[in-house]
């Protein structure tokens, strides 16, 4: 679990600024606060994701086998990071649902 944490934070090093610039673009025509979360959640869980994993294995493409070598295949990985993503996303939709 460990190694799928360290996998998440990699990944997450490309997706965080990539989706606050698409919170950013999701202020104009919008509520500021909503517009932003839209945007930034969106990019997030969706095509910031896909955009990372992307850049990730072009930047970093050896670090697969170091995770390879511990027991995690490619698959596994994205698998797993996907799915922290949906539970940060049930988290997310239920504290906005408790809140409004």
């Amino acid at each position: 679990m460990k190694m799928l944490f360290h996998y998440y934070k990699s990944i997450h090093s490309f997706n965080i600024p990539f989706s606050l610039l698409a919170g950013l673009l999701g202020l104009i025509g919008h509520d500021k606060v909503a517009g932003f979360l839209k945007g930034f959640m969106l990019s997030l869980f969706t095509g910031g994701f896909a955009l990372s994993v992307f850049f990730f294995g072009l930047a970093y493409e050896n670090r697969y086998y170091f995770y390879y070598n511990k027991g995690f295949s490619k698959f596994q990985l994205i698998g797993g990071a996907y799915l922290l993503n949906v539970v940060m996303l049930l988290v997310y939709w239920l504290i906005k649902f408790l809140v409004a």
